[in-house]
């Protein structure tokens, strides 16, 4: 009799673990965001500093809302893609830096690398080489893959969707720090390359795939140096 009993039980496991592995892969895992991310990320401060600098840019919408896509060029090669294959990188001046990025609101960290092409994705998140360095006046883009890796690992973009206009981006470095106050979100085509054009302000572009667990489009984040908006 304590033989069946310990094979019913053993059984009753088995069968437990084959209903609950796929339920925490395929539902609750991908929806980590929805059910953990909220109640890890949720303070008084950061509502009120979102509601705040929303109410502000309604009433003066961002340049950036007002012109639209109206100078949008597009092109087959997708974002990444993009690059000339005549350029060169004679010096990683980012990675002599050892610069790191990060979003404490969605909980990503990580050093930014400086290549040539979208394999540097690889590593950790990539300073797109035709644009600004961080701090500078300009464009600076920053690429990262998406669910290359996951949550609890914090140098990925997996929970760039759920950051919020007012959040704050620093960028460290081993002599400068400066934080960015995210302006906009949105979706563009994956080869809409007017997100990589230069602009005469102080600018952060982050940019990765979606939705989530595709590439068919690029999520674009956009933040402006905090001196412009004084914003502590």
């Amino acid at each position: 009799m304590r033989n069946i009993k310990i094979l019913k039980i053993t059984l009753t496991s088995i069968l437990l673990g084959i209903f609950l592995i796929p339920l925490f892969l395929f539902i609750l895992y991908p929806n980590y965001n929805k059910l953990i991310g909220p109640i890890k990320r949720f303070n008084v401060q950061r509502s009120t500093e979102e509601f705040t600098f929303q109410f502000l840019t309604t009433l003066s919408p961002t340049k950036d809302k007002v012109i639209g896509m109206s100078d949008t060029s597009s092109t087959q090669k997708s974002i990444e893609e993009s690059l000339s294959s005549d350029l060169q990188l004679t010096e990683k001046i980012l990675e002599q830096q050892n610069t790191n990025l990060k979003i404490s609101s969605i909980d990503v960290e990580g050093l930014i690398y400086e290549g040539l092409d979208a394999n540097t994705m690889d590593i950790g998140f990539w300073h797109f080489p035709v644009s600004s360095f961080p701090g500078q006046k300009g464009n600076s883009v920053i690429i990262g893959h998406r669910y290359a890796k996951l949550p609890p690992s914090t140098d990925t973009f997996f929970n760039l969707d759920k950051v919020k206009v007012g959040d704050k981006i620093v960028v460290e470095q081993l002599d400068n720090l400066f934080t960015y106050i995210i302006t906009d979100t949105k979706v563009v085509e994956k080869n809409d390359i007017s997100i990589l054009q230069n602009f005469d302000d102080y600018r952060l572009t982050l940019i990765t795939c979606t939705p989530l667990w595709s590439a068919d489009q690029r999520l674009v984040i956009v933040a402006k140096l905090d001196k412009l908006y004084k914003n502590t």
